[in-house]
């Protein structure tokens, strides 16, 4: 993809899908940015909403110069995110969440921190914030609270070429290691109101085959909005089942693997995860999973990953 030498530094893309209510703080920060709007684009891809989301859109993209509005029936965050970056006019891509908030000066650390890398630095990461709609209780671990998208990995840069250094919603590319591995994978990622996911652990593994490295930039914060009904045991539970769909369609194993060894494969994977005492000690008390929220996300997981590779057998 060639781009005329009198492009913008940076574009910044904003996937959203029903969000009209949210959609509007996340496009105010980016307006908002330091940075100056001949150098950075701005554009929101409409997954299909069914809300007031094309008319909050719409009026952004009349008062904000630069911010361009894409629609699409609805087809996934994986293929939104990759009309995105194939319609930006930039070497590099930034995706912001519909319900997160950018500070500033984010565009500007992103362009710097890429202009002082190697040229095969292809992804740029930092950390992300909750933003509570409400206290959360007390028992959302550190742990838990990852799974709503909180991201932190210390004060300290990194980088690395194995390691995964960022998350979805707060993540930024060069244009060039998208075009490498065509973009992100279309079968995994939010599609309507499901939680699948896994498309950026899909990309990154086929970035780090192409011999491209990540990095996590602690200054590179953004805030990511955190509903109230999601700090309840049955979200998490929710949330998790589609995790264990997500790495179940993820692995994609090759149909010529029978079904008792699939499961013996699962089986092996939750005693190594929790360890062979506890896993047994689970199955003889199974009152427990009724009061532990870790095991009912425990179950919850692997029901998702039996559901999906039995699906993957018919």
């Amino acid at each position: 993809m060639e781009f005329p030498t009198s492009c913008p530094a940076i574009t910044a893309v904003v996937c959203t899908y029903n969000r009209a209510n949210l959609l509007g703080r996340a496009l105010e920060s980016l307006a908002g940015q330091a940075m100056p709007c001949a150098e950075r684009e701005i554009i929101v891809v409409d997954d299909g909403s069914t809300d007031d989301t094309p008319a909050v859109s719409a009026r952004f993209a009349q008062a904000v110069p630069g911010l361009r509005v894409i629609r699409q029936p609805n087809a996934g965050l994986g293929a939104a995110r990759n009309a995105g970056w194939r319609a930006a006019r930039t070497h590099l891509v930034a995706f912001l969440d519909d319900d997160a908030v950018a500070p500033p000066g984010w565009m500007e650390e992103i362009v710097r921190g890429f202009e002082v890398a190697d040229d095969r630095l292809g992804v740029i990461g930092g950390p992300i914030d909750p933003d509570w709609e409400s206290p959360p209780p007390d028992w959302i671990s550190r742990d838990l609270a990852g799974w709503l998208g909180q991201f932190d990995l210390g004060p300290v840069p990194l980088e690395s070429r194995q390691r995964t250094l960022f998350a979805g919603g707060n993540m930024a590319f060069r244009t060039a290691a998208l075009q490498d591995v065509n973009g992100f994978p279309e079968h995994l990622g939010r599609r309507g109101p499901t939680l699948l996911s896994h498309e950026e652990s899909e990309l990154w593994a086929r970035l780090a085959e192409r011999d491209w490295s990540n990095a996590y930039l602690p200054g590179l914060r953004v805030r990511h909005f955190t509903p109230r009904a999601r700090m309840t045991p049955a979200w998490f539970r929710r949330r998790l089942f589609w995790e264990g769909i997500s790495v179940a369609r993820r692995e994609a194993w090759p149909r010529e693997l029978t079904a008792p060894r699939r499961l013996r494969r699962w089986l092996g994977y939750g005693v190594a995860t929790i360890g062979r005492r506890d896993f047994l000690q689970t199955f003889l008390r199974p009152f427990r999973w009724r009061r532990d929220l870790r095991w009912q996300t425990y179950c919850a997981y692997h029901g998702g990953y039996l559901r999906e590779m039995f699906r993957r057998l018919v």
